[in-house]
């Protein structure tokens, strides 16, 4: 089942504080906002906690699925370093041309 980041919404510091006691949801650490109508977090919530916080009266906006978010940057990561082998190619051109002018300057 997709977790998804989520915001919700609800009337105030204490109800901010029933998603986690009441809810078991998990709150994202220091996100909370609190204006004169109310206050909202982010939180982590798979669809069923969702539908069960908007059945308890909160508004949550639902962003993205964090396991595909996931997924997509770990297609991103590659194997090994490129760095190494940037290096080692730009090492081996750079013997290459030094090798070469070396060779001309023996010959003279």
């Amino acid at each position: 089942m997709p977790v998804f980041h989520i915001t919700a919404h609800g009337a105030g510091r204490e109800a901010m504080a029933d998603l986690v006691r009441v809810h078991g949801v998990r709150v994202l650490p220091q996100t909370l906002q609190e204006d004169g109508a109310g206050a909202q977090v982010d939180a982590l919530a798979d669809e069923a906690t969702i539908e069960r916080l908007t059945g308890a009266g909160y508004r949550v906006d639902r962003h993205e699925d964090v396991d595909q978010a996931a997924r997509e940057d770990l297609e991103q990561v590659g194997q090994g370093n490129r760095f190494a082998a940037e290096l080692a190619a730009v090492m081996h051109v750079g013997r290459g041309q030094t090798g070469s002018a070396q060779t001309r300057e023996d010959r003279s």
